[in-house]
């Protein structure tokens, strides 16, 4: 069963890499691959469990009710004949040397002495390095103070100016406040013609007012004229026409008359 896990997880790996690189037949290796997975777990379902080995027969003391003596590791010891130890050769080679604790004391110390006049060296070198920084800081502190002088004479002056300034500028806000009251005036004068104007105009709008007003009656009277000349005219026919009737009728009566006497002359 083991090759076969083996044989089926390199076909899905398979399926997997043609369809991550969009290989031909991509799907086709996918699903033989997934489907070659999915029935070996179907197989897997049947294979019989794994047997643990016994190991209280080879241990005793793993078993749980076990109430014997527990046996110790044996500690394996350097035999004689198996040759001396690393440290036993090296405190061999010391003795044979005649180097001794004393001696490797006075070492220590020497290298101890040594190690703090290489301090005291470099110690000297710092101080030599820092006279040195020093003297350049000291350097340009000095051109520092050269720059403030000049720095202070430029503020000095400036300073005067700023004085001969202030004598101008009391003289141009006297000017200021000049200009600002004859504009103020400038602005009362301004204020009255405004005023003033704004006075005649309403006179001048109530004036073309009122002759819009006599225009349109002149006008509304103008029409009543013509009514009263036609009335006066037609009233005029009528009385003519009211005389020649009138006339006729006293030509006729006249005539009546005049008829009548004759027969009593007689």
């Amino acid at each position: 069963m083991p090759k076969v896990y083996g044989i089926g997880a390199a076909v899905v790996i398979v399926g997997a890499l043609f369809k991550i690189q969009h290989l031909p037949g991509a799907g086709v290796m996918l699903g033989i691959g997934l489907t070659t997975e999915a029935i070996i777990f179907f197989l897997s379902a049947f294979e019989p469990p794994h047997k643990e080995p016994d190991w209280t027969k080879v241990y005793p003391e793993l078993a749980d009710d076990y109430t014997g003596p527990v046996n110790k590791p044996a500690v394996r010891s350097a035999g004689a004949g198996a040759g001396d130890s690393v440290s036993q050769k090296l405190d061999h080679m010391l003795e044979s040397a005649k180097i001794g604790p004393e001696l490797i004391e006075s070492l220590g110390k020497g290298m101890k002495s040594l190690a703090e006049n290489v301090k005291q060296m470099s110690n000297l070198t710092s101080a030599a390095v820092a006279t040195d920084e020093y003297a350049k800081n000291v350097s340009k502190a000095s051109q520092a103070l050269i720059e403030m002088n000049k720095s202070y004479a430029k503020t000095a002056s400036a300073m005067s100016e700023m004085a001969n300034a202030s004598t101008d500028a009391k003289e141009y806000h006297t000017q200021v406040q000049n200009i600002t009251k004859n504009l103020g005036a400038l602005n009362s004068v301004y204020e009255m013609e405004l005023q003033d104007a704004n006075s005649h105009l309403k006179a001048m709008n109530k004036f073309y007012g009122n002759v819009a007003s006599v225009m349109e009656s002149m006008e509304k009277a103008g029409k009543g004229s013509e009514k009263f000349a036609a009335e006066m005219q037609k009233l005029t026919t009528n009385l003519t026409s009211l005389n020649s009737i009138y006339g006729s009728m006293l030509t006729a009566m006249r005539g009546g008359g005049g008829g009548q006497a004759q027969p009593s002359q007689a």
